[in-house]
Parts: C-alpha cells; sequence; structure tokens
C-alpha cells in the first residue's frame, strides 16, 4: 500500500513539474515571438517614416495605411498611442484648416512629423523614455478637433467676450442703487400703511371710551334726581 502511495506521488509530482515547465516554455516562446514581431515593425516603421519624409508630393502615401497596421504590433501602450497619432497627423497635414490654425505648411509639418516619429521609434528600440512632443506637433494636436469640424463644414467654436473687471464692477452698483431705492420706497409705504391702520384704531377706541364716559354720567345724573 505504502508503495503504491509512493508510485501516485511521484506521478503526481512529475506531471506537474513537466506541465509547469511546457508553460514556461511556451510563455518564453511567446514573449520572444513578440519581442521579434516588434523589433520587426519598428525596423519595417523607421523604413517607411524615411520614405514618408523624403517623399515629393503634396498628399499622404499609401504606405500609411500599412504603418497604422503595423503600429499595432508595438507592446508599449504610450508608443503605440504616440505612433498613431502621428500618423493621424500624417494623413491630415495637408488640410488647408489645420496649416492655417497651426500655422506650419503641409511640406514642413511632414518634416516635423516624420523625424519625431524616427525619434519615438528610436527611443522605443533602445528601451529609453519617449521623447517630448515638439511645438508643431502639440499645436498640431491642439487645433485638430477644430480644424476637423471647419473641415466637415461646421462652424468654429465661439470665443466669449472678454469682460474686463473693472466695466463689471462699473456697471454692477446701478442695478444695486435702483434695487435698494425701490426697497426703500416699500418699506416707507408698508410703514405709513400700518401707521395710518394703528391712527385710525386708537380714535375708534377713544370715541368709544369717551361714549360710554357719557352714558354713565347720564345714568347717574339721573338717578341722584329721582
Amino acid at each position: 500500500m505504502n508503495d503504491f502511495l509512493l508510485v501516485l506521488t511521484g506521478a503526481a509530482i512529475s506531471l506537474v513539474s513537466s506541465v509547469t515547465v511546457t508553460w514556461l516554455q511556451a510563455r518564453q516562446l511567446r514573449r520572444g515571438e513578440l519581442r521579434v514581431a516588434a523589433r520587426d515593425s519598428t525596423r519595417q516603421l523607421t523604413g517607411l517614416f524615411i520614405a514618408e519624409r523624403d517623399l515629393q508630393g503634396a498628399g499622404p502615401s499609401p504606405a500609411l495605411a500599412e504603418a497604422e497596421m503595423m503600429a499595432v504590433a508595438i507592446a508599449d501602450r504610450r508608443t503605440r498611442d504616440r505612433m498613431r497619432a502621428l500618423i493621424r497627423l500624417l494623413r491630415e497635414a495637408g488640410l488647408p484648416e489645420l496649416q492655417e490654425l497651426s500655422g506650419t505648411k503641409a511640406e514642413p509639418a511632414r518634416r516635423v512629423l516624420c523625424d519625431h516619429a524616427l525619434e519615438v521609434l528610436g527611443a522605443h528600440f533602445r528601451g529609453e523614455r519617449l521623447p517630448a512632443l515638439p511645438p508643431q506637433v502639440q499645436k498640431m494636436l491642439d487645433v485638430e478637433d477644430e480644424a476637423l469640424n471647419i473641415h466637415a463644414g461646421g462652424a468654429p467654436k465661439p470665443k466669449a467676450p472678454a469682460v474686463s473687471a473693472p466695466a463689471a464692477e462699473a456697471e454692477s452698483p446701478a442695478p444695486s442703487r435702483a434695487r435698494a431705492g425701490a426697497r426703500r420706497k416699500t418699506r416707507a409705504a408698508q410703514e405709513s400703511g400700518a401707521s395710518g391702520k394703528s391712527g385710525g384704531k386708537s380714535a375708534k377706541a377713544k370715541e368709544g371710551a369717551t361714549g360710554t364716559d357719557e352714558d354713565g354720567d347720564e345714568v347717574d345724573s339721573a338717578f341722584w334726581n329721582d
């Protein structure tokens, strides 16, 4: 019986160890495949951005669609989001609305975007921190939504009129003074009405008191006369 339990225990241990080793090997292989795929996509993206930067023409090249598909294979989320934003701006760089709002023409914008994309890919390949956005790229990202809205036929966002603080303070006392004057008049009218009512009630009370006094005097004089 003890020999049988020992055999079962050894079989269970070997089974668990083999499953664990197989899972670890598969995990390492999957990580290695993902790393190789990311490196290949990084190299291909580098070549595409170099070709896009050296491209002579106004419109974006069809290779941007392929670059967008390759950017999905990047494991790092920040790098992937940055690449998607740069590819999107490369497609929209030829819009007149974006050029007018950002103050950057299509050709310089394309060169700046491609150069920054190459810097991001290099930092990702070396495992370094992502570089900061250039001012031109940041400006394009800030006005991108408004430019697309205007290009789609929508009206630009209205700007709120700036009201200076002294003007607002100068305009505010007039309504407050008018309200204060109206409140004083209302209080005066209420006080005058209340005083009139109290005066009438006191006069009636006095008349009633004098009438009762005269009746009492007449009764007393009639009693003594009798």
